[in-house]
């Protein structure tokens, strides 16, 4: 015996909807929550007797675990002009640590 899983809603008429949610278009509607419950499981079972469940395997490809950031590394390492604005950064750095 499998469990699934059943959403149930209230209708502004009063009735419940009885969805289940690994089959959307597997759904019942009645005056109420029991009935409505008690339906779905029939309605699936009947559905499920002329049916078959199979498992495929699907490969999952996994997502390099790379820092996105690491493409800018190193982009300045010969540019003079980078290496004049980290010497004023750290000078300012230096003035401003006594604050």
């Amino acid at each position: 015996m499998d469990n699934w899983n059943i959403l149930l809603e209230s209708t502004a008429d009063g009735f419940t909807v009885a969805t289940v949610l690994e089959v959307p278009d597997c759904q019942i509607r009645d005056e109420t929550k029991q009935g409505a419950v008690e339906k779905v499981q029939k309605l699936l079972q009947k559905r499920l007797a002329k049916a078959e469940i199979i498992k495929i395997p699907v490969p999952i490809q996994p997502m390099p675990r790379e820092n996105s950031l690491m493409k800018f590394a190193g982009i300045f390492q010969d540019d003079p002009d980078f290496l004049e604005i980290i010497k004023e950064i750290r000078a300012e750095r230096e003035d401003n640590s006594d604050i």
